[in-house]
């Protein structure tokens, strides 16, 4: 069965700009203030060396990214706190389809 409307939501795309946002675990506003968590630090592979640890407070150790962008709200407090406007959020155009109901299946 096929169906005329697009089946599921849109999430909205986030991007972060990691020129501006160097060191996420220095100011970690935007992990604090998401109240659907959307954002995660994460190591960068190519930097890490074996049997050292890698401090959080140098430039590029650690990158901040949004895995989990599907509880996204659109809420912009993320936005609105950063000190260094490095998220960017773009809500992309939800479309209706009508559905129409003449044809086979009705018999009309």
């Amino acid at each position: 069965m096929t169906y005329p409307l697009p089946m599921g939501r849109k999430f909205p795309k986030i991007s972060i700009d990691l020129t501006k946002c160097t060191v996420p675990f220095l100011c970690k506003k935007c992990l604090q203030i998401c109240p659907m968590a959307i954002f995660n630090v994460a190591r960068v592979m190519s930097k890490e060396k074996r049997l050292e640890e890698m401090d959080p407070r140098v430039d590029g150790n650690y990158v901040l990214h949004a895995p989990r962008r599907d509880k996204c709200t659109v809420c912009n407090l993320c936005i609105d706190i950063c000190p260094v406007d490095a998220i960017k959020i773009e809500v992309p155009k939800q479309e209706r389809s009508k559905v129409e109901t003449k044809g086979v299946q009705w018999s009309q």
